[in-house]
C-alpha cells in the first residue's frame, strides 16, 4: 500500500525536521547565552584591554583553524579570492576594534550596561542600508530607532548629574556606541564577501587581530601571571570566539529570524546577570526602562513589527 509508505516517510520528515530545529534552537541559545559572558572573562582575567584582545584573537585563531582544517581542510584558509582580500580586511579590521573598544567600554561602565548599549548595532544597519546603500528605510523602521534613542537618553539621564566626578562612565558608554558602530560596519563589509565561508572568515579575522594587535601586547603585566589569568583568556579564545561561532554559524541556516530575535535577548541577560551576581551592580528604574526601550526596539526592527503609529492607522482603516 504505497500511500500508507508514504505517509511514513513524510511524518518521518516532519519529525526530523522538527528534532532538527529544536537542535539548533539549543545550539542558538546556548551560543547565544555563552556570548553574554565575554565580558565577565575579560575583566576577571584583570589584563589590559590591548592584551584580552590579542589573546581573544589568538586562541580564537587556534580554535577556528582547528575547526576548520576538520571540516574541509586548512588550504580553505588561503583559498579566498584576491578581488576579496580588501573587504576581508576591511571587516576584521572592524571586528577586532568592536572587541577592542567594547571590553574597554565594560571596564569604564558595567558588562550589563555596555552590553545593551551595544545592542544599538542593527540600528546603524538599518541607517546604513538606507543612506548609503539605498535600501528602503520604511516610517516603521524610523520609528524603532526614535524609540531605541529614547531608550539610550533615559539610560543616561540619570548619571549625567555624576559626569564631573566620573568621567570614566560617559567615555564607557560612548566606547560602547562606537562598538556598536564598528560591529556595524563589520556587517555591512561581511554581506559582500561572497563565497567564503563563516567560519574561515573569523579564522582571518582573527589572524588580522593577532597582526594588528601584537605592537601594542604589554608583556610586562604577564610575567608572574597565575593560572586563573590564563583561564580566562584561554575560555575567551575558545569558548567565546572558538565555540560561540561554531555553534551560531551552524543554528543561523536552520532556524527562523523570530527564534533568532527571541534568543539574542540571552546575549544581555546573561551580561546583566554576571554584573549582578559576580561584581554586585544593578541599573536604577529609569535606566531599566531606557535598556528595556532599547532591545523592544531591536526586536522590533529585527522582526519587522509595525510601530504603533502604523496599528493604529490600520485599526482606524478597519473601522
Amino acid at each position: 500500500m504505497p500511500w500508507k509508505t508514504r505517509d511514513i516517510c513524510h511524518n518521518g520528515e516532519k519529525m526530523e525536521s522538527r528534532a532538527g530545529l529544536t537542535r539548533a534552537t539549543i545550539m542558538l541559545s546556548l551560543g547565544m547565552a555563552l556570548s553574554g559572558t565575554a565580558g565577565l572573562f575579560s575583566v576577571s582575567s584583570g589584563q589590559p584591554t590591548f592584551n584580552v584582545v590579542f589573546f581573544r584573537c589568538l586562541f580564537g585563531a587556534l580554535a577556528l583553524i582547528g575547526w576548520v582544517s576538520l571540516r574541509g581542510g586548512w588550504q580553505s584558509l588561503i583559498s579566498i579570492e584576491r578581488k576579496l582580500w580588501p573587504l576581508v580586511l576591511m571587516s576584521g579590521i572592524c571586528l577586532v576594534l568592536n572587541w577592542l573598544t567594547l571590553f574597554e567600554a565594560f571596564h569604564r561602565t558595567s558588562i550589563g550596561f555596555a552590553t545593551i548599549i551595544y545592542h544599538l548595532q542593527p540600528f546603524w544597519i538599518v541607517l546604513a542600508g538606507g543612506l548609503l546603500l539605498g535600501e528602503a528605510l520604511s516610517p516603521h523602521k524610523i520609528g524603532w530607532i526614535c524609540l531605541a534613542f529614547l531608550g539610550l537618553v533615559l539610560t543616561i539621564l540619570p548619571k549625567l548629574g555624576d559626569v564631573q566626578t566620573d568621567r570614566n562612565w560617559l567615555i564607557g558608554v560612548g566606547l560602547a556606541l562606537v562598538a556598536s558602530l564598528f560591529y556595524a560596519a563589520t556587517t555591512l563589509t561581511m554581506r559582500a564577501v561572497k563565497g567564503v565561508k563563516p567560519d574561515v572568515l573569523s579564522a582571518v579575522h582573527c589572524l588580522i587581530g593577532c597582526i594588528a594587535f601584537l605592537p601594542f601586547l604589554n608583556v610586562a603585566t604577564l610575567q608572574g601571571g597565575y593560572a586563573p589569568v590564563w583561564g580566562w583568556l584561554i575560555g575567551l579564545g575558545v569558548i567565546h570566539t572558538g565555540i560561540v561561532y561554531v555553534l551560531l554559524y551552524s543554528a543561523y541556516p536552520r532556524v527562523p529570524t523570530t527564534v533568532i530575535a527571541a534568543a539574542s535577548f540571552l546575549n544581555p541577560a546573561a551580561a546583566l546577570l554576571s554584573d549582578f551576581f559576580v561584581f554586585d551592580r544593578s541599573v536604577t528604574a529609569m535606566q531599566a526602562v531606557g535598556l528595556a526601550l532599547i532591545l523592544l526596539a531591536g526586536l522590533g526592527v529585527n522582526l519587522g513589527w509595525p510601530f504603533i503609529f502604523g496599528q493604529r492607522r490600520a485599526l482606524s482603516q478597519k473601522s
